[in-house]
């Protein structure tokens, strides 16, 4: 019982944060969005690894990869159209 209470948790954590992510994003405020989508993925990682769900965790491996690449890229490109 315990259990299936913090795994539901875990997974409204999870579609919260992308939700955020998103509305971040939609926001043109891409840090947080970057930083909210990589807190998002770890959560789904989680949720497919305790779920057993092989396809959902590879795809949110690679999604963290590629937003913590957009956390870093985005602060070049700023720096960049600054000067």
């Amino acid at each position: 019982m315990l259990y299936q209470i913090l795994f539901q948790i875990l997974n409204y954590s999870g579609l919260s944060a992308t939700l955020l992510a998103v509305w971040f994003f939609s926001s043109h405020k891409y840090k947080i969005g970057f930083a909210v989508s990589i807190l998002s993925c770890i959560f789904w990682i989680a949720i497919a690894y305790i779920d057993n769900v092989p396809s959902l965790l590879i795809l949110n491996v690679i999604l963290l990869f590629l937003d913590i690449r957009g956390y870093f890229k985005k602060d070049v490109q700023k720096d960049n159209s600054e000067i």
